[in-house]
């Protein structure tokens, strides 16, 4: 089957739902990832599905462009957030044909974090839905292997392990550790390439490269042609924010960017498209 790319939200963050749908059907990707769900942070734009002229505008646009709602973003799991406060969101996107959300923790409370990540997962079954849990080596859930704890601990049917390269470096994943987990508990994951230096927790870069200095593929120093041979992806969403790139290429060209050096990557590594 060929190979699907979805256009992540934080690729060209910041960009209303319809201008992200026209800039991933203009460069050729199959569908996008969105974010309805506000992170409440300051100076961040949201584009709630539960406004209703927001929504019709983006149904209009998946309508005329052909493209999917592959995801919506971010279920976040912390303190003062109630997972239930997501139902609108998840109502409408599984009425726009997304059928995964993406989810991560950002407590240290375990009895509640637990307690929510179940009922997330529940939320998410009564849509037909999945979540796609994401550990990332700065919340509270930081590698794989707590990462299959939580999964294992869930006993949630619906909850699949999303693996996003530049945080699977940082964690120190292996293709091999990806081998080892069960097909069926892996989701999409989020492609991109970053810099060979796994920078401490405190380090300004943590955060910074994650959320705005990634990599094309093959132009930085992740192996993730191991990564991408380790999992049979259902598509493949490429996250690869890049304030520079975008100020040099503009939001179309560094999206059109992204997809090409993918595309040329799995070629160029034999991983059949």
């Amino acid at each position: 089957m060929k190979k699907q790319f979805s256009l992540a939200y934080l690729t060209i963050p910041g960009t209303h739902p319809v201008d992200q749908i026209n800039i991933a059907a203009q460069a050729g990707y199959d569908g996008v990832g969105l974010r309805p769900i506000s992170q409440k942070l300051p100076g961040e734009a949201d584009f709630p599905f539960t406004d209703d002229v927001i929504y019709a505008n983006v149904k209009a646009a998946l309508q005329d462009t052909g493209i999917k709602l592959m995801d919506i973003e971010l279920a976040r799991v912390a303190d003062g957030v109630d997972v239930m406060s997501y139902e609108p969101a998840f109502d409408r996107a599984a009425q726009l044909g997304a059928k995964s959300a993406i989810g991560s923790i950002w407590t240290s409370d375990e009895a509640f974090y637990l307690k929510q990540i179940t009922a997330l997962c529940a939320l998410a079954a009564k849509y037909g839905m999945e979540i796609n849990f994401e550990f990332v080596p700065f919340s509270q859930i930081k590698d794989l292997k707590q990462t299959l704890a939580l999964v294992k601990q869930s006993g949630c049917p619906n909850i699949k392990i999303l693996v996003d390269h530049l945080h699977a470096h940082r964690a120190e994943v292996t293709e091999d550790d990806i081998k080892a987990v069960p097909a069926n508990l892996l989701g999409f994951p989020h492609v991109c390439d970053g810099p060979a230096f796994i920078p401490p927790i405190d380090h300004p870069d943590m955060i910074a490269v994650a959320r705005g200095g990634r990599n094309y593929p093959g132009e930085g120093g992740i192996d993730i042609a191991g990564l991408l041979r380790s999992v049979d992806a259902p598509y493949y969403a490429i996250e690869l924010p890049n304030a520079a790139e975008i100020q040099l290429r503009g939001k179309l060209g560094h999206a059109k960017r992204c997809l090409e050096t993918t595309k040329a990557y799995f070629a160029s590594h034999q991983i059949p498209l």
